[in-house]
């Protein structure tokens, strides 16, 4: 278990190195540097067994927070406690002499994490073996590629078999090889109850391999809750900064999409027709009321209704055939003048990956200005070549290309569906492609069986 009671951890930054030579000779006098609080009050606690993502944009405190969990900085203020072994991935080369050889440093790192001289004995092998370095482990550490380090780093912190594995993005560098390797050895940890602290600003990595997810900014924790939920609200925060402090931007999250004292909105509601008004074995319709994904903007246009359309299955629109023909509708209601507004789809699976996305600018289908109190609504159709399994429709209506520019409405998980098997073309994947098959038998050429001979004697070897 992990537990941290408002954990904070200030640093003192200084113009000029002399003021922070004068204040260490003097203490209890003004200070003369400035504040930085990289982490403030921030409390959870984690269950043996969970998998936990850290998200959030460079500088929010995320790699503060796991040096304080793993004892190599001490907090300002607060408490925390960790119960059980713990084996920590933090920066590359932590822990490492870079003039000892993989080997040596093995030996240093392995008593740094608690082995004893038996358990480093019979672990070294296998830590070689995982970590493929070949006759490079018997070379000096400056020798090494960032990518070498982070495989003998790796190698050493999954042989302690931890209860506590905690890893800060070190995992981006490396091969591709190595990293689904490792993976899988996280993996592995997950299935045996070790508890998993991971920092990652891959989204599809932190859905795949973790049970909760945090969001930290600016030292404080904002959010907390599954990982599709908290990264929808962190890709909000993204778009938010991208866009600076002068695009009025706001981000709602979904418990406060709807708010009763906002008289836009209810002004909106008015506008939206009755879902009777379509045929409701064919349509699944998601009016302003039940959009209840995380959305951002300036509002100065709001989505009122996404829609899709399809024969559906049963008549339920929302599940649909592998191949069938959908219509995905999205009306927007203008309460300013907009020049040229942009409106469009994003298709996204089950962990949140990105399927397919287009918008009336990359169609080449623009919008002319639209007036205040008019609305304007846009279909997208097209046959649904996707494999089986559940998929989300993110909407916005912006300017220009792309919602980082000028942001009106923009909504997370807007509308879902379900992809149903063809039961007449069958494939496996993520996409249903229109192949043509053929084939022909002939005699191998000599030359061509030779070539491949030596193969053949080496299996079983």
């Amino acid at each position: 278990m992990i537990r941290a009671e408002s954990l904070s951890k200030r640093y003192w930054i200084y113009n000029r190195p002399y003021q922070r030579m004068a204040d260490w000779f003097t203490p209890g006098s003004t200070r003369r540097g400035r504040e930085f609080w990289a982490l403030r009050n921030v409390s959870f606690e984690i269950e043996p067994g969970t998998s936990l993502g850290v998200v959030g944009v460079n500088g929010a405190g995320k790699s503060t927070l796991l040096k304080l969990l793993t004892g190599t900085s001490v907090p300002t203020s607060g408490t925390f406690s960790v119960r059980g072994r713990v084996s920590a991935l933090l920066e590359l080369g932590l822990g490492f002499h870079p003039e000892f050889t993989g080997r040596e440093n093995i030996a240093l790192n392995g008593k740094f994490s608690g082995l004893g001289a038996g358990e480093l004995d019979s672990k070294s092998p296998w830590i070689i073996d995982f970590s493929e370095l070949g006759d490079f482990i018997d070379q000096p550490l400056r020798t090494y590629s960032s990518g070498m380090q982070m495989r003998l780093a790796f190698a050493i912190a999954a042989a302690v078999e931890p209860e506590v594995l905690i890893i800060d993005e070190a995992l981006s560098v490396g091969d591709l090889h190595f990293q689904h390797k490792c993976l899988q050895r996280i993996r592995e940890f997950h299935e045996q109850g070790v508890t998993v602290l991971f920092v990652s600003h891959d989204p599809a990595l932190v859905k795949s391999f973790c049970t909760e997810a945090i969001l930290l900014d600016e030292g404080l924790l904002i959010d907390r809750g599954t990982p599709s939920d908290v990264l929808d609200y962190y890709t909000a925060l993204l778009a938010e900064k991208h866009r600076g402090e002068d695009s009025r931007v706001r981000i709602l999250r979904p418990a406060a999409a709807v708010d009763s004292d906002n008289a836009e909105q209810e002004a909106e509601k008015k506008t939206v027709p009755e879902a009777g008004e379509k045929n409701a074995a064919t349509a699944a319709t998601h009016t302003f009321d039940t959009l209840a994904g995380h959305r951002a903007g300036n509002f100065e246009a709001v989505i009122t209704r996404v829609e899709i359309r399809a024969p559906g299955h049963g008549g339920n629109a929302s599940i649909v055939t592998c191949g069938q023909s959908v219509a995905i509708s999205v009306r927007a209601v203008a309460f300013e003048a907009l020049p040229a507004p942009t409106i469009g789809i994003m298709i996204k699976d089950r962990l949140g990956s990105e399927i397919f996305g287009t918008n009336t600018a990359i169609r080449d289908r623009p919008i002319g200005p639209v007036e205040a109190g008019k609305a304007v609504e846009v279909e997208f159709r097209a046959p649904m070549n996707l494999g089986p399994g559940l998929y989300s429709v993110t909407a916005a209506v912006h300017q220009g290309d792309s919602h980082t520019e000028t942001c009106y409405d923009w909504i997370e998980h807007a509308a879902t569906f379900q992809i149903l098997p063809s039961p007449t073309d069958r494939f496996t994947g993520a996409a249903r492609l229109e192949t043509q098959v053929s084939h022909q038998i002939e005699p191998a050429a000599a030359e061509e069986i030779e070539s491949v001979q030596g193969l053949r004697e080496n299996v079983g070897d």
